[in-house]
C-alpha cells in the first residue's frame, strides 16, 4: 500500500498486522460494552441487596455503574476491559487531530484560528475524556468515593464538550453538500451528543433528590440516566468509524521515496 504527499511517496512493505478499521471500531466500543452488561447483570442475579444499597436506605432497584462495576469479581472484569480499549481510543484522538488537521484548507483564512483552538482543545478533551474514564474505573467509590466523584465529574463534562466540539468541526470541514456516509455519521453524532446531554440533565436531578431529599427511587433514576451516558458515549465514538472506514491498521516496513529521489526505509536513509 502506498501514500503520496508533500512531494513524497509512502510504500508499506512487509505487511505483517493489519486490521480493517471496522474490526478496530467494533472489539474497541464491544470491551466495555459488553463488560458493562455483564457487570450489571451478574450483580443483580447474584449480588442484589449488595448493590441496591443506598446511602439515605430507601427504595431503589437499579444499581449504579460504580456499584455493579465496583464489586468483586465484577470489578476484575471491568477494569481489564477498560485498560485494553483504552489504548485504541488514544490512537484513535491522535487519528482525529491529523484528519481535521488535513482538512482545514477547507476553513475560511478568517476562522482559521479559530479552527486550530477548536483543534487542539477537542483533541485534549478527547485524551482527558478517555484519562478519566481509566481513572473512575481503577479508583472504585468504595476505595476512595471523594476522589472517584470528582474524577466522573471530570468524564462527564469533557465527555459533552468533546461531543460538542467534535461535533461542531466534523460539520465545519464539510461541503454544503454531504455524502451519505456523512449524512449518517453527522444524524447519530447529533443524536447521541443530545441524548447523552439530555441523560446528563437529569442524572443531575436525580442526583439532587437523592443527596438532599433522599426520595425513593431517585437513586433508580439516577442510575438508568448513568447508563444512557455510558452507552450514548460509546455509540458516538464508534461514528468514527463512518469517517474511517476506508482505513487499515497495518504494521510493517515504511519506505519513503522522496522527490529528489532520497528513499528512506524506516527512518534510514539511502541513495
Amino acid at each position: 500500500m502506498s501514500t503520496v504527499s508533500k512531494g513524497r511517496t509512502e510504500n508499506i512493505s512487509n505487511v505483517l498486522l493489519r486490521v480493517p478499521i471496522l474490526t478496530y471500531a467494533i472489539i474497541t466500543v464491544s470491551l466495555p460494552a459488553a463488560a458493562l452488561f455483564l457487570c450489571f447483570v451478574t450483580a443483580v442475579i447474584f449480588q442484589y441487596e449488595d448493590v441496591n444499597d443506598t446511602q439515605c436506605n430507601v427504595t431503589n432497584f437499579v444499581p449504579s455503574i460504580s456499584a455493579v462495576t465496583g464489586i468483586r469479581p465484577q470489578t476484575y472484569l471491568w477494569r481489564i476491559c477498560i485498560a485494553l480499549h483504552s489504548a485504541p481510543r488514544f490512537a484513535i484522538a491522535v487519528v482525529y487531530f491529523n484528519y481535521y488537521k488535513n482538512l482545514q484548507h477547507l476553513i475560511s483564512t478568517k476562522y482559521l484560528t479559530l479552527f486550530n483552538v477548536l483543534l487542539h482543545v477537542n483533541f485534549w478533551f478527547n485524551t482527558i475524556e478517555n484519562s478519566s474514564l481509566v481513572g473512575v474505573t481503577y479508583i472504585s467509590n468504595k476505595e476512595n468515593y471523594p476522589v472517584h466523584e470528582k474524577i466522573f465529574i471530570v468524564f462527564m463534562v469533557l465527555s459533552l464538550c468533546y461531543m460538542l466540539i467534535n461535533t461542531i468541526l466534523f460539520r465545519w470541514t464539510r461541503t454544503s453538500t454531504l455524502t451519505p456516509d456523512e449524512k449518517q455519521s453527522f444524524k447519530w453524532k447529533t443524536i447521541m451528543f443530545l441524548a447523552n446531554f439530555w441523560a446528563t440533565m437529569g442524572l443531575l436531578y436525580f442526583f439532587v433528590l437523592h443527596r438532599f431529599y433522599c426520595r425513593p427511587l431517585a437513586f433508580s433514576g439516577f442510575s438508568v440516566c448513568e447508563y444512557i451516558i455510558g452507552y450514548t458515549n460509546m455509540a458516538y465514538h464508534f461514528t468514527a468509524y463512518l469517517e474511517f472506514k476506508h482505513l487499515t491498521l497495518a504494521m510493517g516496513s515504511l519506505e519513503t521515496v522522496h522527490s529528489n529521489g532520497t528513499v528512506s526505509n524506516n527512518n534510514k536513509k539511502k541513495e
